[in-house]
């Protein structure tokens, strides 16, 4: 995600900087020694290009950042993780965070890694915080 704000940011950078070489270059002949009067159609107001990509890049920086905070937060949801032997019929719970519960196994909020036989089944819960 990142990567993409940054090419977001590079290629509007460059546009921003031809469009500005651009007008440079259209103004240069008034520079040049003719005091002629401006046209009407120079004297219009320029379009305000620097607030708007100075905008545009904050609000993909805030975007990013929401997104970032909320990845970390949901990452972080505690959850409980039931592992059913069907033979026995034993049931052990663990508490797990989210980001640690893997497909055929976890590590438990202790750090105990924990790995799921084939036969065994595993049943997830979400904790509600209270």
């Amino acid at each position: 995600m990142l990567g993409k704000l940054l090419i977001t940011a590079i290629v509007g950078g460059v546009v921003y900087f031809l469009w500005r070489k651009q007008q440079e270059q259209t103004t240069a002949p008034n520079r040049t020694g003719n005091h002629q009067q401006p046209r009407l159609a120079d004297a219009s107001p320029k379009p305000p290009i620097k607030l708007i990509f100075s905008s545009v890049l904050a609000i993909f920086i805030l975007v990013t950042a929401a997104w970032m905070v909320y990845d970390w937060k949901d990452q972080r949801t505690l959850l409980e993780v039931k592992v059913i032997t069907p033979n026995t019929s034993d049931i052990a719970t663990y508490q797990v965070y989210k980001k640690d519960l893997q497909e055929r196994g976890f590590t438990t909020r202790d750090g105990q890694l924990i790995r799921i036989a084939n036969s065994e089944r595993m049943e997830v819960r979400r904790l509600d915080a209270h």
